[in-house]
């Protein structure tokens, strides 16, 4: 993702609300976990993260968890 792509994204996604848990599935995306490791460490099905992420995703307006970890920590969320 370029960074227009990311601050386009960005501003789209201004005001948006991420629930506690969809932080912290994308806080340990950002520390490298994947969805196995965030499961065992939130006692979480890896399933269930990336239903997590997935939302998150959708509400910031991107399609890949890097991205939505870009653009959280862009808007100041991470």
């Amino acid at each position: 993702m370029g960074r227009f792509q990311a601050a386009r994204a960005a501003s789209r996604a201004r005001g948006v609300r991420l629930t506690p848990r969809q932080l912290e599935c994308l806080a340990l995306v950002r520390a490298g976990k994947a969805s196995a490791e965030i499961g065992l460490i939130l006692g979480l099905s890896s399933r269930s993260v990336d239903t997590y992420i997935a939302s998150a995703c959708l509400r910031l307006g991107v399609s890949k968890r890097s991205q939505a970890v870009l653009v959280a920590v862009r808007l100041g969320l991470l």
